[in-house]
């Protein structure tokens, strides 16, 4: 019994580190940016931008109601040595917009 309740301290303290050492979303917004200055940034750092606009006004009356990781979008290739390697193309993002 006093071995299981060590394991679940030494797990438990092992989750939490590891949460507390995660690293910040590196897309998403710094600041209230229009939303096409958060696009315009997002695709300038590589990423190819996905938008969900909520509502019929025009993009300018938008504002920015989240910003959330994509997928990486890879291809397989040979190398010099003959070998097939992964290559990642391009990484999406998507950005929730709300008028």
């Amino acid at each position: 019994m006093k071995m299981t309740a060590l394991a679940t301290i030494a797990l438990s303290g092992i989750a939490t580190f590891m949460i507390a050492a995660a690293q910040p979303a590196a897309a998403a917004p710094a600041g209230p940016d229009s939303v096409q200055d958060t696009v315009n940034r997002l695709e300038s750092n590589g990423y190819k931008v996905i938008l969900n606009k909520v509502g019929t006004a025009p993009l300018e009356k938008c504002t920015v109601s989240g910003v959330r990781p994509g997928r990486e979008v890879t291809e397989f290739r040979q190398n010099r040595r003959d070998q097939t390697v992964e290559r990642v193309l391009y990484t999406t993002v998507y950005v929730d917009a709300s008028c």
